[in-house]
């Protein structure tokens, strides 16, 4: 086997290599985890904003009840004179009554204002236990999709370092400077090197001279498209269909 047959065998095995980076990357089980961790973070924090939004809920409930509380005393304090006999005139009466009136409807607004939070505790109450629920569930699909894709994985990398030390194997047989040379175009080009079809480049199909194909055919010389700049190889069809190009 001469160096353009292994080179040709290498970048094979090199294209093989990034099919396999590819299905991992682009595994639609890798793209289910991403898509549920997103979701649990997204989920997460709507349950903080949730929670805050209930504690201060919370938080207004107790004052108005210690309001409403004190009212109530005041209101009793008053009832409890006017039983006592403690109101020596009509007029301490007429304003002990006034008061009264206005003790009453701040109680009754407070009253009012006490039901309004407790409705909106209870459905704040009521979203939480929801998104508490999506979540669980949530976890669940991750941790059952998580523990399929590891599998997936173990099977790809697998078969990915079969590949890799195939290649290795190759790369200590290679000229080291056909190899720093096949890198550069690797980069540059997404492939290193080409077959000749039908007397053009495979790179870039740019027609090739008939003196570059008798170069080709008779021996083992890097010989690169004067076009795209990729290492030419030529190989009869019988080779062609077993060493087609990933």
């Amino acid at each position: 086997m001469g160096q353009l047959d292994l080179l040709w065998e290498y970048q094979n095995l090199d294209l093989a290599l990034d099919k396999y980076d590819k299905m991992r990357k682009n595994s639609p089980l890798r793209n289910k985890l991403i898509e549920l961790k997103n979701y649990l973070v997204q989920q997460k924090e709507h349950l903080v904003k949730l929670n805050e939004e209930a504690e201060k809920k919370n938080h207004i409930l107790n004052r108005i009840n210690h309001e409403y509380e004190d009212i109530l005393k005041a209101f009793k304090s008053d009832f409890d004179k006017v039983e006592g006999g403690q109101v020596r005139s009509v007029k301490q009466l007429e304003e002990m009554q006034k008061a009264a009136v206005e003790l009453k409807e701040k109680l009754a607004k407070k009253e009012e204002e006490i039901k309004g939070l407790l409705k909106d505790i209870q459905a704040l109450s009521g979203k939480l236990e929801e998104i508490r629920v999506r979540m669980v569930k949530a976890k669940k699909e991750y941790s059952d999709t998580k523990a399929e894709y590891d599998s997936e994985v173990a099977k790809i990398q697998k078969e990915y370092q079969e590949v890799k030390e195939q290649r290795s194997e190759l790369r200590n047989k290679l000229d080291p400077e056909l190899i720093k040379r096949y890198n550069r175009l690797k980069k540059s080009r997404g492939t290193a090197i080409v077959m000749v079809e039908q007397s053009c480049c495979g790179g870039c199909n740019m027609s090739l001279a008939a003196l570059v194909i008798e170069r080709l055919k008779k021996g083992d010389d890097i010989i690169e498209c004067e076009n795209c700049g990729r290492i030419l190889y030529w190989a009869n069809k019988t080779d062609a269909d077993s060493k087609s190009a990933v």
